[in-house]
């Protein structure tokens, strides 16, 4: 393709994983995230904000005012202790109080979406925990869409890192049609990283997400070797070493994307590159060199 990615895509990025320590440090989120929204190579960006009224004080307006297409990341959540699909009617009350806050926080900025997760798998209750599931989204798809908020799926593994419930791309799909029968604002957040964790294939779950797909993350994973000690769900970026993502698989992508239209000249819709800095490397070197692959792959498409 002779033609650059930005006709046919809002370029982004992922601020909290880029700056990884903003997990601990709630005053370098802050700083960073201030820094961050006022990129001028990017157009969209996938962010959440610290908790602390004076921080969220400082931080809204800049955010909202950025111009950029932004997405909330539940990643203040702890998703992996409280489920979003919990069969616990405490666990439940608790997850909706925090959400709320959270989404309050995402109309604050202007998001356009909110990518959420489905809570742990329960094999010994599966169905117990889908049913909850879908309680729980469609109360949420309720809540965002007082805001003109989409609900955006982000599909996991189930056996190897995060083990949570959605799960496989079919399962995921059929998951999101369910819940547009009463609401039109969920979609699916593809994540390029997960699918091999996830034992999917690019091409294949790009076909069958098709037109559910509103937003997607390029990034890679480490699978082969089980004693990396970036093994699983951690985030490196493509074309590191070891790791499952790089030119081909990118190109790969990038050509199934075109194909069913989420690259669009006439609907350029959020391409978002996900990844921690390349080890003893700055987050502008990897971003650097990820634009250069990025570049580099399109151009064989």
């Amino acid at each position: 393709m002779k033609e650059n990615i930005r006709g046919y895509a809002k370029l982004g990025l992922v601020h909290h994983l880029l700056y990884p320590k903003c997990t601990i440090d709630p005053d370098y989120h802050m700083e960073t995230l201030l820094e961050f929204v006022q990129r001028d190579d990017i157009e969209a960006l996938d962010c959440c904000l610290p908790y602390g009224e004076e921080r969220r004080r400082r931080m809204i307006p800049v955010i909202r005012s950025c111009g950029k297409d932004v997405s909330y990341a539940l990643h203040l959540f702890p998703a992996r202790k409280i489920s979003l699909s919990s069969l616990d009617f405490q666990e439940q009350a608790l997850t909706k109080l925090v959400l709320k806050d959270q989404i309050e926080m995402a109309a604050a900025i202007g998001s356009t979406g909110f990518v959420y997760v489905s809570g742990a798998d329960v094999p010994e209750n599966r169905e117990g925990a889908l049913e909850a599931f879908v309680d729980f989204t469609r109360w949420f798809c309720e809540e965002l869409k007082v805001y003109n908020i989409s609900a955006l799926l982000e599909p996991f593994d189930r056996t190897i890192d995060k083990k949570y419930l959605l799960g496989p791309i079919d399962d995921c799909v059929s998951f999101v049609e369910k819940i547009k029968e009463d609401y039109d604002n969920i979609g699916i957040e593809l994540d390029m990283a997960h699918l091999p964790l996830m034992f999917e294939g690019f091409e294949s779950s790009i076909k069958r997400c098709g037109k559910h797909i509103k937003r997607v993350h390029l990034g890679n994973c480490v699978l082969k070797d089980a004693a990396h000690p970036l093994y699983g769900d951690k985030h490196p970026p493509m074309n590191f070493e070891g790791g499952e993502i790089a030119e081909d698989e990118l190109t790969r992508i990038l050509s199934s994307l075109l194909e069913v239209g989420f690259l669009s000249k006439e609907d350029r819709k959020p391409l978002i590159m996900e990844m921690t800095p390349f080890p003893g490397k700055t987050p502008e070197y990897t971003i650097e060199k990820t634009y250069e692959l990025l570049e580099k792959s399109w151009s064989k498409v």
